[in-house]
Formats: structure tokens, sequence, C-alpha cells
């Protein structure tokens, strides 16, 4: 019985990494750069834990998509300074996020601006998320 747990375990794994590069792979065409945070970036992840994709696009609307394989943040880099001032999930995939394609300038450009306001705020990241010192 057990066995059949692992191997229905190991099928759900697989087609959720294979829709998860299909999204990456869309993705990738459709903005300046994509990155993955949380679980699956800081290597805590379990074979069911969902992806967080943080997408970089040059303007348009900051939202955060619900999808199958987990979430979607759309950043538009041209309402960055706006968007830190209220949206912790930014703060968090900046520091969890692997770039996984696009331009390596425009997310060190956007690391550069969070790491600047993290600390001209006096913030802190703790397991409750981001408080001032």
């Amino acid at each position: 019985m057990f066995e059949k747990w692992l191997v229905a375990l190991r099928e759900i794994s697989r087609r959720r990494e294979l829709e998860a590069e299909q999204v990456i792979q869309h993705l990738c065409g459709r903005s300046l750069a994509v990155a993955l945070f949380g679980s699956r970036a800081r290597g805590n992840n379990t074979p069911l834990s969902d992806w967080d994709l943080l997408t970089i696009v040059p303007s348009g609307e900051y939202k955060i998509e619900q999808i199958n394989i987990g979430q979607i943040v759309w950043l538009p880099l041209s309402r960055l300074n706006d968007i830190i001032e209220y949206s912790m999930i930014i703060l968090d995939a900046i520091t969890d996020g692997k770039l996984l394609c696009g331009d390596p300038s425009v997310f060190n450009e956007v690391k550069a601006r969070v790491d600047d306001y993290v600390h001209r705020m006096g913030l802190t990241r703790t397991s409750r998320g981001w408080f001032k010192l």
C-alpha cells in the first residue's frame, strides 16, 4: 500500500514539474526577468511545494496571480519604488530570488533598489516577516 502512495506522489510531482517548466518558459518570453523565490529557491521545499515566480515587466499592473503550480508575482519595473513601500512579498522575492531567465542586470538593479530600501528603512527579516530594527 505504501509503495502505491510513493508512486502516486512521484507522478504528481513529475507532472507539476513539467507544468512549471512550461509556465516558466512562457513567462521568460514575456518579461525582462523571471526569478524563483520561496521554499524552492531557499532549498527547503518538499516534492509538493508550490512554485513562487517573480516576473519583472517594464510597466503595467502589480498583481499576484494564482495558478495550478503556485503563484506569479507581476512586478512592473516602472512602479518598483511605490510597490516596495507596501509589498513585503517583493522584499521576500528579491531576497530569496534565483534568476531563472532574462536580463541579469535588470534583476540586479531591482535587488540593489530593494536592498537600499531595506537598509534605509532599517528593516530586518524574521520568520514572521519584515520589521524595523
